[in-house]
């Protein structure tokens, strides 16, 4: 894999620290018992709640014939809607800086037609006790409840001249 020198370089430079401290050891090992509970914490919610609730909302969006894409990268899942003039997105992700936390993004176009930036809605638990299914549905709920708000745009506020207050 790697050249002699190399090899012989590297190893006199490690050699002096091999000698690691036994409790050094157990609590690594505790870290990695502790960490295996919380992937399966989070697994589970996956495949028993937030998968289940991604087909309902599939099937519901491809019997209405609206653009859609589902898709997955790495430990993250995605579920993009496409409109004439909007879209939302909807991420799930175990976090990457602690992996101890479950990440929930809503992620939609500017709240007027036009506007060059979108919103993040994030809601995050906690994997060190398992997340109940009902947790995947109203985060459903609140993803399409979210889209379907920034379908509406508000009627214009009447223009008030300066200096003048309302008339009530």
């Amino acid at each position: 894999m790697f050249d002699k020198n190399f090899n012989k370089w590297l190893i006199a430079r490690l050699k002096p620290y091999a000698d690691v401290p036994s409790e050094k050891l157990s609590a690594e090992r505790e870290a990695v018992a502790r960490q295996q509970e919380f992937n399966e914490n989070y697994q589970s919610f996956m495949q028993n709640a937030v998968l289940p609730s991604i087909e309902n909302v599939v099937k519901l969006l491809t019997s209405a014939h609206i653009v859609h894409r589902v898709t997955t990268w790495g430990n993250q899942l995605s579920l993009r809607v496409h409109l004439a003039w909007r879209w939302g997105e909807l991420l799930v992700v175990q976090s990457h800086e602690d992996a101890v936390t479950f990440e929930h993004h809503i992620i939609t176009e500017g709240e007027k037609r036009g506007d060059d930036h979108s919103e993040d809605h994030t809601h995050q638990y906690d994997l060190r006790d398992g997340i109940p299914a009902a947790v995947a549905e109203y985060e459903m709920s609140f993803f399409m409840t979210r889209l379907a708000q920034d379908m509406v745009e508000p009627e214009p506020e009447a223009e008030i001249p300066p200096g003048e207050g309302s008339l009530k």
